[in-house]
């Protein structure tokens, strides 16, 4: 996410005032290889589209049909407006420092500094922490990419050869991701972006057939679920919904980043068709399977019907693909802030095998988690409810609150009352919705050592 533009202008002393029209960020900002709008459009879709739309009907299996469609137009529309909260604050930071482009720690850092006295000593812990969160959120999407790819996978597998253990499975995938996890470049990854999304969507299109095909009476579904089953619909319809890292990334690397916000903007247009998408297929997986719905549709539909492979085949190679981008964007937060390039060639060389080895480490790690943890469900409900609670509602506010803090809240304090109320859900979303998360987890481990023994 650092680029030369920002090495040669290195942070100034910080205004207190607003300075929007002081400095323009983007005028400043360049990127090696950037991305046009049609490219970021593109990565938005891959970035967000993948196990979390599979695993919608299992949300609204928990929320209910109505329920379900009506709490995906809320939380979709809260978690779009907190990232257009965030890059606003990002980029307000970016005027205050008058530097091309910060990363989200790196934002975080300079909010606490802008803030009030009290909270000056904290910048860089919260900007360190709000790194490893990064991290952790992406670390999570990949082992839960590398679950979903090896369990579609051994189902093909087992029907045309033998029941191998699934951790054959992933040991395959994680070979097989070797070269693609060592791609550098985004733009270098938006071919595999494209083929993966044409993969997903051809998937999608044809289990259609399956959804269709001998759908019950919509009477027999409940259009509204106990409130309190809603927690894992909010961690599962999360995960779905947005990736807080992998939108910053594409967002960092365009070559036109004004067109990125704004009501027709990339970002809003990108949300509308995942939105549309996640609820149309949420609602027909859950009215075909109803309360025997899987952690993903793909393992509802048969498993000896050529058909039914292709779907499994096609979506699990789609998924595969979109592996890299995650990868990338866990570099990215790693050495956006921690691993800086140097200018001299032998600089160049040692960072460069650095990051090969950060790569493979991270790929052998998600490798590992997957092979330990193959509860899907359970890991994407973890993942979704730590990242909802972090980064789509957390971060932003704290940011928006301490940047504004010597500007003012406006009329009667309202957006300070804004980012207390978000706050507040983040921390609701983030204990309840982990912690129903984190049971299961121990709960599947504690059956798998049961059975083992």
């Amino acid at each position: 996410m650092a680029n030369a533009a920002e090495e040669s202008h290195p942070p100034s002393t910080l205004h207190s005032k607003s300075s929007l029209y002081i400095y323009d960020p983007y005028e400043k900002r360049t990127v090696l290889v950037p991305l046009n709008n049609f490219d970021a459009f593109i990565s938005l879709l891959k970035c967000v589209i993948g196990t979390g739309i599979l695993a919608m009907p299992l949300a609204i299996r928990y929320s209910g049909v109505v329920a379900g469609a009506l709490l995906s137009v809320i939380l979709m529309i809260l978690l779009t407006y907190c990232i257009h909260l965030l890059i606003t604050g990002m980029t307000e930071c970016c005027r205050r420092i008058e530097v091309p482009q910060v990363s989200m720690p790196e934002a975080v850092r300079i909010a606490y500094e802008l803030g009030p006295g009290c909270v000056h000593c904290f910048a860089r812990v919260a900007g360190f922490f709000t790194s490893c969160v990064l991290a952790f959120g992406q670390f999570g999407l990949c082992c839960v990419y590398i679950v979903f790819v090896s369990k579609n996978f051994k189902e093909i597998g087992d029907y045309y050869l033998k029941d191998y253990n699934e951790r054959y499975y992933v040991l395959c995938v994680c070979v097989l991701q070797l070269p693609f996890i060592m791609i550098r470049k985004l733009k270098f990854l938006v071919p595999l972006n494209l083929i993966s999304n044409i993969l997903l969507y051809a998937g999608f299109l044809c289990i259609m057939y399956y959804l269709f095909r001998g759908l019950p009476n919509l009477q027999e579904r409940e259009m509204f679920k106990p409130p309190t089953d809603w927690m894992m619909f909010f961690g599962i319809a999360a995960f779905s919904l947005t990736a807080v890292g992998s939108m910053l990334v594409v967002e960092a690397n365009m070559s036109h980043p004004e067109s990125y916000l704004g009501f027709f903007g990339v970002l809003n247009l990108a949300v509308f068709c995942i939105l549309c998408s996640n609820i149309f297929f949420g609602i027909m997986g859950y009215w075909r399977y109803g309360e025997h719905v899987e952690a993903s549709i793909t393992l509802n539909i048969p498993q000896n019907e050529v058909l039914s492979q292709f779907i499994k085949a096609s979506i699990a190679l789609g998924i595969f693909l979109s592996y890299p981008l995650n990868g990338f964007v866990f570099t990215t937060v790693v050495f956006s802030d921690y691993g800086k390039e140097g200018k001299d060639g032998s600089s160049r060389k040692r960072r460069c095998a650095l990051e090969i080895l950060v790569r493979l480490c991270f790929l052998l790690c998600t490798g590992i988690v997957a092979a330990v943890v193959p509860n899907l469900a359970a890991l994407t409900e973890l993942e979704g409810a730590f990242s909802l609670c972090n980064l789509n509602l957390l971060c932003p506010a704290l940011i928006d609150m301490f940047v504004n803090y010597d500007v003012g809240y406006g009329r009667l304090r309202w957006k300070l009352i804004r980012d207390i109320l978000i706050i507040i859900l983040g921390i609701i979303f983030g204990i309840v919705g982990c912690t129903v998360a984190i049971r299961q987890l121990v709960d599947d481990l504690s059956r798998l050592q049961q059975n083992n023994s």
